[in-house]
């Protein structure tokens, strides 16, 4: 489906529903994605721990999901 094609199916199920819900939905969705094409710059601080982050990984010093959720589960004493 060329993008053509996609922009007037989209319309086309706009243009037919009446739900407030759905269409403030796809107009958070429409608004959002246009806001959301800035570029973010990082901080030096932000890079740093970056750096660290990627650095302790490499080293091996991480907790998988699993030893996480553990960790987590004896903290709360479930």
């Amino acid at each position: 489906m060329t993008t053509k094609e996609l922009k007037s199916k989209v319309i086309g199920k706009i243009n037919e529903t009446n739900d407030d819900e759905v269409l403030t939905e796809i107009y958070k969705i429409l608004v959002d994605s246009y806001e959301d094409s800035e570029i973010y710059q990082l901080s030096e601080n932000h890079k740093a721990a970056i750096a660290l982050g990627i650095n302790q990984i490499k080293q091996g010093e991480y907790l998988t999901n699993e030893q996480a959720n553990k960790e987590a589960d004896e903290w709360l004493n479930k």
